[in-house]
């Protein structure tokens, strides 16, 4: 392994902020129970998530092809601070669309950056005022661009030409697993076809691991069987059902966490080694733990899509975990479910 390659990005920019994303530092797990897990930092990226990479990816590609004048975006993750950074530093104007539910937090991340964040009402997915609904209403307008990282399939094409090979310039040969929570489904299914690629050039095999939460349904639609009723609290991972944006040809297995575990692991990840991560992170990184320590052999890349800056009010507030233990629910909203069943049904 070489921890310190790098990888020229497929979107250079002379941007000094753009330019810092990608090149995400490689880590040995910073914890003592495994020598054999490394750690592929996203957290390095300026808004502290790979989604940086997908909103760069996506607009340097929708610029070369058109003259916009807005972006627009239905999120209330990551994604919408990625892409009103990005187009920030580009000069564009950005409206983000959100559930009403937002946290203050979060709103506040998205209005840093300059965006017009429009709060819509907590209503079904079918309804006209529903924030995925507006944001694709005001896509109608001329000059306007949508990233629509649910649909694009750019989204998993930037880790592909991406996040994937630079985890190979890092890894190399030496991998055997590649770990990463879906939500999207981009960065594991983009990256996971580039390893593969590379690992097959190489005369090399990688076990690609997706990484789901306990009550949704990714795993489901990728195994064939009955969905369950989704209940989760862990932000950012699980949709219920398989979207455009996941190629499960490329990913070889999937394995579940609970809300429990994928918030303890974190926890304890910020607590016991100052590694502070986000909850899908959590998750991805219990599921990574498990397989370095069932195979001493193993060499695992679990990759930590984001920080924990975020969950401050959600990870790392014991009042709100306590609620959602005590009343044996999830703190996100079950009609998430509904909102994605009805973007992939459209």
């Amino acid at each position: 392994m070489d921890l310190t390659a790098a990888f020229p990005s497929p979107f250079p920019t002379d941007d000094p902020v753009l330019g810092l994303i990608g090149n995400t530092p490689m880590i040995p797990y910073p914890g003592t129970e495994v020598d054999n897990l490394f750690c592929k930092l996203e957290t390095e990226n300026p808004t502290r998530s790979m989604k940086d990479r997908v909103a760069l990816g996506i607009l340097s590609e929708a610029l070369a092809d058109g003259d916009y004048d807005r972006v627009v975006e239905a999120s209330s993750g990551n994604t919408a601070g990625a892409v009103a950074l990005v187009c920030n530093r580009m000069g564009i104007d950005c409206t983000v669309t959100c559930p009403a539910t937002t946290s203050g937090q979060k709103i506040g991340y998205m209005r840093a950056y300059g965006a017009t964040v429009r709060l819509c009402p907590a209503v079904d997915a079918d309804h006209p005022d529903h924030y995925r609904a507006t944001a694709r209403r005001l896509a109608e307008e001329d000059g306007t661009f949508m990233i629509d990282q649910y649909r694009n399939l750019s989204n998993p094409g930037v880790h592909y030409r991406w996040t994937g090979r630079e985890m190979w310039s890092q890894a190399g040969p030496d991998m055997t697993h590649l770990v990463c929570a879906m939500g999207t489904g981009g960065i594991m299914s983009g990256s996971a076809r580039a390893v593969k690629e590379q690992a097959a050039e190489a005369g090399t095999t990688v076990t690609t691991v997706g990484v789901d939460a306990t009550h949704s349904n990714i795993s489901t639609a990728f195994y064939g069987t009955d969905p369950v009723p989704y209940d989760t609290a862990v932000e950012g991972l699980g949709k219920g059902h398989e979207l455009p944006t996941m190629w499960f040809d490329d990913i070889d297995t999937m394995r579940d966490v609970d809300d429990d575990r994928a918030f303890d692991t974190a926890r304890r990840s910020a607590e016991e080694h100052g590694f502070l991560i986000g909850p899908s992170a959590g998750a991805a990184l219990a599921v990574g733990l498990d397989i370095a320590q069932d195979d001493p052999d193993a060499r695992v890349v679990v990759v930590i899509c984001d920080g924990g800056e975020q969950y401050f009010d959600t990870l790392f507030a014991p009042e709100t975990d306590a609620a959602r233990r005590e009343n044996g629910q999830a703190t996100n909203s079950v009609s998430a479910d509904a909102d994605e069943e009805a973007a992939a049904a459209e």
